[in-house]
């Protein structure tokens, strides 16, 4: 039994994480609209944001401090935490109906947004996890 446990262990903790991510996304997708009046996807944007903030943070912090984690804790935070928080797949559909709305400037907006606001995230966050793991 033990033996089956280490085989699956880290799919658990992907599972896991993946479970916790996607509820934390439904959970700003259906709080978000309600505190902004915005008719804009400010929610995938913003769990893309910090979900690319995040992992530039953690990744950097982990490699300058020297601080490691074990295989199924990184698989439970970056492939299943972030990779459910995170979500291309929406953005692209955000933007499909922007574009068939005729939401040209959103659209546009949108596309810049996830895209060059998520690179500046990631290197923001690793920035902040460098600067901590000096500390």
């Amino acid at each position: 039994m033990d033996s089956i446990l280490i085989k699956i262990w880290p799919s658990l903790m992907v599972a896991l994480g993946g479970a916790l991510g996607a509820l934390s996304r439904f959970a700003i997708r259906e709080s978000l609209p309600r505190i902004t009046a915005y008719q804009f996807p400010l929610s995938t944007l913003s769990v893309n944001l910090l979900g690319c903030f995040l992992a530039g943070c953690v990744y950097v912090y982990l490699q300058q401090s020297g601080s490691q984690w074990s295989a199924g804790k990184a698989a439970f935070f970056f492939i299943g935490f972030l990779g459910a928080f995170t979500t291309f797949s929406a953005f692209a559909l955000d933007s499909l109906l922007l574009f068939n709305q005729g939401e040209n400037l959103k659209f546009a907006i949108n596309i810049f947004a996830n895209c060059v606001l998520s690179l500046i995230c990631v290197f923001a966050g690793a920035w902040v996890g460098g600067r901590i793991a000096s500390n």
